[in-house]
């Protein structure tokens, strides 16, 4: 399950349709609050997050997940329109594992959805992944 936490009710549409339109099962939420107490019950296999939501916003929510052992290994890809470098830069020290700046494209979405696993695999089996972050994204970049 990919759950999508995302306040813009549109772009939330759009990426639960395009996940489950591509075999995926997934799930929104409209803010940080209603999202963290779904975290109390269940598990997500990925998560999708904007940085910008009402109440508790992404970045916290990123470094409450990651300083939690029962949460810290789900992986999460940050898809917001704050896009500069530094922005990036922050998400990723936190432990995002990928950075999407809106507006990117389904595909794309769904393509980063499919790989962020696949590289988190692959990391650790190489001992160089811990939380995503500068490793994964410095092995991203390697590979381009």
């Amino acid at each position: 399950m990919i759950w999508c936490v995302e306040d813009d009710a549109s772009i939330r549409d759009i990426e639960v349709y395009a996940l489950r339109s591509t075999g995926f099962e997934a799930e929104g939420f409209e803010d940080g609050t209603s999202f963290w107490e779904a975290l109390r019950t269940r598990r997500p296999e990925l998560v999708v997050l904007d940085v910008m939501l009402p109440g508790v916003d992404g970045l916290e929510l990123l470094r409450r997940m990651r300083a939690d052992s029962k949460l810290s290994d789900i992986p999460i890809v940050m898809a917001t329109a704050k896009g500069a470098e530094y922005e990036r830069i922050r998400g990723l020290d936190l432990g995002a594992d990928y950075y999407l700046v809106k507006p990117f494209g389904v595909m794309e979405l769904v393509s980063c959805v499919k790989a962020v696993p696949l590289r988190r695999a692959g990391a650790r089996r190489n001992g160089a992944h811990r939380h995503g972050g500068r490793r994964a994204c410095r092995a991203h970049l390697q590979g381009i």
